[in-house]
C-alpha cells in the first residue's frame, strides 16, 4: 500500500492526463453523427438505418451503465483499461474495413458495452489519486476528456468524412485509440480493484432521494439534446448559416463547451446549490432567447455560444449529483451518471426528430424549455425540501 501511494503521488498528474486523453479517445465514436449521409452511402442503407447505427452507441451505454462498471470494478485497473481500449481498437479496425452493415453494427455495440466501465473507473481512479482539495478538479479533467471527444470530435470527424469519406473518418478514431492504449501500457501503474465479494449496492438506488434526484437530472440532457442535436438544422434553415461557416461555428461551440465543463467544476466547489438551481434558469432563458432571435444572425450566434458554455457545464452537474446521492459506491454512481447522460441524449434525439418532423424546428426550444422547467422544480424540491446530501455543502 505504501509503494502504491508513492507511485500515485509521483505520477498522479501524468496518469490524470493519460486517462483524460483515453476518455477523449473512446468518446470519438459519438462524433460520427456528423457523417450519417456518408455512412448511408458506404453501407448502402437508408438515412434512418444509418441514424440507428449512430444512436446504438448511446442506447447501449445507457443500458450497460447501470451494471457494467460494477462488474469490472473487481479487476485490476490497468488490465481493465488495456482490455477495454483493445476492444475499442479491434472493433474500430473491423468497422473501417468491413462492407457488411450488420458486422459493423455488432462491433459498434460491442465497444459501447465496455465504455461505461472505462469512464466510471477512470473517474474513480482520479478521485482516489487526487491531492487533498483537488478531487473535483481531477474529476473535471476526465469530464473534459468526454466533452472534447464528443464535441470537438464532431467537426473533425465531419470534416474528414465529408472530405475524404467514411473510412478516413473512422481511421482517425482508430488511431487515437491506439495512442491511448500505448500510453496506458507505458504510464499507468497497477492498481487493485474492489474486493472479489463486492456486490452492487441496489439498496442505494431505491431511496426517494436518489429516484427524485435522478428523475430531475435526466430532464437536463433530454432538454439540452432536443435543442443541441437539431441546432445545425435550425442554423441552416432559419438563421441561414451554411457550409464552412456552420463548421467553424460548431467548432467554436465545442471549444467554448470545454470551457463550460471547467467552469462547472469551479462553480460547484464554490456554491453547489446555487449552481445547480441557477443553471436551469439560465439555460431556459437562452432557449427562449434563441427562439425570439432566430431571424437575427449576431444575437443567434451569441446565444448559441452561451448555450455551449451551459452544455459543457451539464457534464459536471449530473456527475456531481449522482456521486452525492450515492457517496459510498463511486463505480455505481458514475455508471448511473453515464446511463442518465447517454439515455437522456438518446431520448432527446428521438423527441427532437419527432418535433422537427411534425411541428417544425422552432418547437425544439419550447419542448426543451419544458424539460428544464421540470428539472428545476424537482431539483428545488430535492435540495431544499428533501435536503439531499451534497458533497460540498
Amino acid at each position: 500500500m505504501v509503494n502504491l501511494m508513492i507511485i500515485m503521488k509521483t505520477n498522479s498528474k501524468i496518469l490524470l492526463y493519460v486517462l483524460m486523453l483515453s476518455t477523449l479517445a473512446i468518446n470519438t465514436p459519438l462524433s460520427i453523427v456528423g457523417i450519417i449521409s456518408q455512412i448511408s452511402e458506404y453501407f448502402n442503407t437508408t438515412i434512418a438505418i444509418s441514424g440507428l447505427y449512430v444512436s446504438s452507441f448511446t442506447f447501449t451505454i445507457a443500458i450497460c451503465g447501470l451494471f457494467i462498471p460494477i462488474l469490472f470494478s473487481k479487476f485490476e485497473r490497468k488490465k481493465t483499461f488495456v482490455f477495454i481500449l483493445s476492444v475499442f481498437a479491434i472493433s474500430n479496425f473491423i468497422i473501417i474495413f468491413t462492407k457488411t452493415f450488420y458486422i459493423a453494427f455488432i462491433f459498434r455495440i460491442m465497444s459501447a458495452i465496455t465504455y461505461p466501465a472505462f469512464i466510471s473507473i477512470a473517474l474513480t481512479v482520479c478521485e482516489d489519486i487526487a491531492p487533498e482539495g483537488e478531487k473535483q478538479d481531477y474529476i473535471t479533467r476526465i469530464l473534459l476528456g468526454i466533452s472534447v471527444g464528443s464535441i470537438i470530435g464532431l467537426p473533425i470527424t465531419t470534416w474528414l468524412g465529408t472530405t475524404w469519406g467514411y473510412q478516413i473518418a473512422m481511421s482517425w478514431i482508430f488511431a487515437i485509440t491506439i495512442v491511448s492504449l500505448i500510453l496506458i501500457i507505458l504510464f499507468m501503474p497497477k492498481l487493485e480493484g474492489k474486493s472479489k465479494n463486492y456486490e452492487m449496492p441496489l439498496h442505494r438506488i431505491i431511496t426517494k432521494e436518489f429516484i427524485l434526484a435522478s428523475v430531475a437530472i435526466v430532464m437536463m440532457p433530454i432538454g439540452a439534446s432536443i435543442v443541441y442535436n437539431y441546432m445545425p438544422y435550425f442554423l441552416q434553415t432559419v438563421t441561414h448559416i451554411h457550409t464552412y461557416r456552420l463548421g467553424i461555428l460548431l467548432f467554436v461551440y465545442g471549444l467554448i463547451s470545454i470551457c463550460g465543463t471547467w467552469l462547472g467544476g469551479k462553480l460547484i466547489t464554490r456554491n453547489d446549490k446555487m449552481t445547480l438551481i441557477i443553471f436551469q434558469l439560465v439555460c431556459m432563458s437562452v432557449f427562449v432567447a434563441l427562439y425570439l432571435s432566430a431571424d437575427y444572425l449576431i444575437p443567434t450566434i451569441i446565444f448559441f455560444l452561451i448555450f455551449g458554455i451551459l452544455d459543457g457545464m451539464g457534464y459536471n452537474l449530473i456527475q456531481y449529483i449522482e456521486t452525492s446521492v450515492i457517496p459510498n459506491s463511486p463505480e455505481l454512481a458514475n455508471g448511473v451518471f453515464l446511463s442518465i447522460l447517454n439515455g437522456g441524449i438518446a431520448i432527446g434525439i428521438a423527441i427532437g426528430g419527432f418535433l422537427v418532423n411534425d411541428f417544425g424546428v422552432m418547437s425544439i426550444f419550447t419542448i426543451g424549455t419544458l424539460f428544464l422547467i421540470f428539472a428545476f422544480v424537482l431539483l428545488v424540491y430535492a435540495i431544499y425540501f428533501l435536503k439531499i446530501n451534497l458533497k460540498y455543502s
